[in-house]
């Protein structure tokens, strides 16, 4: 089963779809990447209730399960589409943003921060996350929002130590 686009242009299997725009959120009319962010933040917010030591873990497992996700969920979108980064997948956003998250602590203004620097990031896309856009088919997809999420997290950390 298949998911019609606009135009009635496929989108590939309904469950790669539902993956890819993180259960259709990335269909969201305006800002499609920054819900997607958004869903990045929400999944860290179980850190508040952890153990110190455990806070690391939690956006790093998260990640990891992203990360496969999109490993099955993103190839067979791109195949459908012909699209190498349709704007309303946002699995790539998340898996950044857990990123950036996975160096800052639990704290509201570190994760607001890490948030605001990686949409700055992956909006702008500055060299050399811009040469990661150009990976071949899921690589180019999520490889440009890990790399903006891990810089996103290492600038909020100096940031938050020079203040």
């Amino acid at each position: 089963m298949t998911h019609g686009g606009e135009g009635g242009h496929d989108r590939g299997p309904i469950w790669a779809v539902a993956g890819s725009t993180v259960l259709g959120l990335g269909f969201s009319p305006r800002m499609p990447g920054t819900v997607g962010s958004l869903v990045g933040v929400f999944l860290y917010l179980p850190a508040f209730l952890m153990p110190g030591e455990w806070v690391l873990l939690l956006p790093l497992a998260e990640l990891a399960l992203v990360l496969l996700l999109a490993a099955f969920a993103v190839p067979p979108v791109l195949k459908a589409t012909g699209v190498a980064d349709p704007s309303w997948v946002v699995i790539d956003e998340v898996a950044g943003m857990l990123c950036a998250l996975s160096l800052v602590t639990p704290d509201f203004g570190r994760i607001l921060l890490a948030f605001l620097l990686f949409r700055l990031l992956d909006i702008f896309k500055p060299w050399p996350i811009n040469r990661l856009e150009h990976l071949p088919g899921v690589w180019g997809v999520m490889a440009d929002d890990v790399a903006a999420g891990f810089l996103a997290g290492l600038l909020a950390v100096i940031l938050t130590r020079l203040a």
